[in-house]
């Protein structure tokens, strides 16, 4: 009597196991919106084979050796599969090798990109280049141009050359106030710092500090 109470015990755990991979497969197969890959239609398919396989075997009595080898697999593959369901929501994220990545966020990236811009502008000083533009800049960026034009207007609300004239008159006011450059001409500095124009340097100079760039020399460096 035992051996026959656990003989149907076991027989039902397995028709029962059955039963819950073809459940199993079912969600599976209709939890996701988007394409499934390849080898996830595969799991689907091999699952409910297993399950199907399982269920008419304890239905049928077939051979308990091949019972056992089905509850085995079963067993493996539900693992698996309760593992995807529980994830299902990260289907989506997992790529293929070689495929572009999604375009991330506009916010985002310029956000980083910022960053990055400061960063290089206050080490690598590409202000100082008299012929430097934003497509020069963008290489040196590893960005396209647009992202880096867009992001300077939207983000730092200037424009590429404001930016530019930006650091090259921060980057004049350190040399004029410096005592041991003091006998190196106005013109000379302002070349270093990236000018071109003296009518263009004056300007930029006055809109930003307030005075000409021989005033601001001479307050900082009296006689």
């Amino acid at each position: 009597m035992v051996e026959v109470a656990l003989f149907n015990i076991k027989d039902m755990s397995l028709f029962l196991s059955g039963v819950l991979a073809l459940a199993l497969a079912c969600l599976l197969f209709f939890s996701r919106q988007e394409p499934i890959k390849p080898i996830y239609w595969c799991l689907v398919a091999l699952f409910f084979f297993l399950g199907t396989l399982c269920t008419i075997d304890t239905l049928l009595y077939w051979n308990i050796h091949v019972r056992d080898a089905l509850a085995v697999v079963l067993m493996c593959v539900s693992l698996i599969v309760v593992y995807l369901l529980k994830n299902a929501n990260h289907f989506s994220t997992i790529e293929t090798e070689h495929s572009a990545a999604p375009e991330p966020s506009p916010e985002e990236p310029q956000q980083q990109l910022v960053e990055k811009l400061t960063e290089f502008m206050q080490h690598n000083k590409p202000y100082l280049e008299p012929h430097i533009t934003v497509e020069r800049l963008a290489i040196k960026l590893n960005v396209s141009p647009k992202l880096l034009s867009c992001t300077i207007n939207s983000k730092m609300q200037m424009n590429f050359f404001e930016l530019i004239s930006t650091y090259r008159v921060a980057e004049a006011k350190k040399r004029l106030a410096d005592a041991e450059l003091r006998q190196k001409p106005i013109s000379e500095i302002m070349k270093s710092c990236g000018f071109n124009s003296k009518s263009v340097f004056n300007q930029a100079f006055k809109k930003t500090v307030g005075v000409t760039p021989s005033l601001y020399r001479q307050q900082h460096l009296p006689e």
